[in-house]
């Protein structure tokens, strides 16, 4: 499926969507948003934050998602968040 396929249908289920592609995702966000079109919500991570590699992954990715569902964005859709 395609990127914007992918973010498409989270959108249809009124899901957000978590991704390490910045470069794609923020482009058809971009992209629709000049166009008039809506998503649930993108949350970005990084490969740098967020190592496969490292032995508190994914825990450390878990805790931090967990942490921003506690507390998550005000909007209702279209938001972008990059995780920490």
């Amino acid at each position: 499926m395609s990127d914007e396929d992918l973010l498409r249908h989270a959108t249809s289920e009124g899901r957000v969507l978590v991704t390490e592609n910045v470069s794609d995702f923020g482009r058809i966000i971009q992209l629709w948003a000049s166009a008039g079109e809506q998503h649930a919500g993108i949350v970005f991570t990084s490969p740098r934050r967020f190592h496969r590699g490292s032995s508190a992954y994914p825990e450390d990715l878990i805790a931090s998602l967990d942490q921003l569902l506690q507390d998550p964005p005000d909007l209702e859709h279209d938001w972008v968040h990059w995780l920490e």
